[in-house]
């Protein structure tokens, strides 16, 4: 069992990181998730956006957005961080049900508010995710 460089063991069948190449990025990527075709669900504190993406890769690339009227900066990059990290520890739940459809996934959380614990947004991120998860092969298999 050896240690990497975030001093856990590597042992753990989970890939916990998050890095850069998970991460949704571009305006591209984005205005597509903002167009009429792209699915959305909401819980009280946290939405989601995301769209199977007709892409030879496949995987699952997740955007973080908080809208600038719901706070000060510092506010905005607190929520930003917490949805990050909920995310962070609840990918698997996603992540291994695209890998095993070999499905390419855009999404984005999206936070309705700033000033709340993690704990509900992480009970947010995890329901929405289970809840994509469940939905995906009916979305899948109407997006030929």
């Amino acid at each position: 069992m050896s240690k990497g460089r975030s001093n856990h063991s590597s042992s753990s069948d989970k890939d916990l990181s998050l890095s850069k190449a998970k991460i949704l990025r571009g305006r591209k990527n984005f205005k597509r998730l903002f167009e009429q075709d792209a699915y959305i669900y909401r819980k009280k504190y946290v939405n989601i956006r995301f769209q199977i993406v007709d892409n030879t890769s496949f995987g699952c690339l997740m955007g973080f957005i908080v809208r600038k009227n719901l706070g000060k900066a510092n506010k905005r990059n607190r929520m930003k961080r917490l949805l990050k990290e909920a995310y962070r520890l609840h990918q698997h739940t996603l992540s291994a049900f695209l890998r095993e459809k070999e499905l390419a996934f855009h999404g984005a959380l999206m936070a309705n508010a700033v000033d709340v614990p993690f704990k509900d947004v992480e009970h947010d991120v995890v329901a929405l995710l289970e809840q994509v998860r469940d939905q995906l092969p009916a979305i899948s298999s109407a997006n030929p």
